[in-house]
């Protein structure tokens, strides 16, 4: 914590003046968009060939209105920083309206470009680099260079690309360590075995650093980061389900949860079985993972079902 906490609190400054430039920028232009608006159900792949937009988008658009992620990290961390209940809804709501501003902006930065251009732009470079020399073009119409406007922009996304990658090996540690943290290490007394050598905090990180290795190194980022946004709606639904339960439990209006709920389910569930037969003889790790997940997806099923009866019952 000693360089998390400084480094996240310096990296704010360069997101939000990011999104200060960005943001003066775009009004400034008022750029025309080249990019049509809807082109049908499949969609061409960075990588080569077609893919269907519907269910994948729902997955590959990881964060915004529904994360699992933010709800891990608010609930893990955010929750045990803030002052006062009341600080919750700015906090947390506002964050994800940033976001919001920053997804358009990215959408932006691209959608003044032809269909034809975009994949050419894509195939040269990196989504980040794409992203970042469309905004720097915008800054360069307000007196911005734009080798300085890219530099500063590309710095700024990669920081926050950063620290999310640490806050994400930090969660996997602590949910590895707690899935196998002895039983007789909660009643305080100790244990031998293989148990306290699985939920040490080193062997817990290091086992976690190398099979996001081993995931990096056996597909390409495509390939991975639909089973990434699969997983994390499927968290995301899990979060509206504990929220529903507490609100029937409190007889308070638990409609507001389970409808989205039900839908993120149902979306999650579909995706990830296109995602497993698309991985069958391609990459056996993203099938073995994507089957895991719908092996989850299940057990959540069941559970709202239990869980359900149980509150009736009450």
């Amino acid at each position: 914590w000693i360089l998390l906490q400084p480094r996240d609190y310096l990296n704010s400054y360069l997101l939000y003046a990011m999104v200060l430039v960005g943001f003066v920028s775009i009004l400034a232009v008022a750029p025309n968009f080249e990019m049509p608006a809807f082109t049908g159900w499949t969609s061409e792949k960075p990588g080569g060939g077609m893919g269907s937009v519907f269910p994948i988008l729902y997955v590959t658009v990881a964060c915004g209105a529904c994360s699992g992620f933010h709800a891990l990290v608010s609930s893990g961390t955010t929750a045990k920083q803030v002052a006062s209940e009341k600080h919750v809804l700015p906090i947390g709501y506002g964050a994800m309206l940033i976001e919001g501003v920053v997804a358009l902006m990215a959408l932006i930065s691209v959608a003044i470009l032809s269909k034809s251009e975009y994949m050419n732009i894509l195939s040269a470079m990196t989504p980040v680099n794409a992203f970042a020399a469309g905004l720097s073009g915008f800054a360069e119409k307000i007196g911005i260079p734009l080798s300085l406007g890219m530099t500063f922009i590309s710095l700024s996304i990669s920081a926050f690309m950063l620290t999310t990658l640490d806050t994400a090996t930090r969660l996997t540690r602590f949910a590895w360590q707690e899935l196998f943290l002895p039983r007789s290490r909660r009643k305080n007394s100790t244990s031998g075995g293989l148990y306290p050598v699985l939920s040490n905090t080193f062997s817990a990180t290091l086992i976690t650093v190398l099979v996001a290795g081993y995931l990096a190194s056996t597909g390409t980022a495509w390939q991975i980061w639909p089973v990434f946004g699969a997983s994390n709606q499927l968290l995301a639904a899990l979060t509206l389900l504990v929220i529903t339960l507490i609100l029937l439990r409190k007889k308070s209006n638990f409609w507001i949860s389970l409808i989205p709920m039900l839908f993120m389910a149902t979306i999650t569930s579909w995706a990830l079985l296109a995602l497993f037969r698309r991985n069958i003889g391609e990459n056996n790790v993203l099938v073995i993972a994507t089957g895991f997940l719908l092996i989850m997806a299940l057990v959540l099923v069941v559970q709202a079902v239990f869980s359900l009866r149980g509150l009736k019952k009450d």
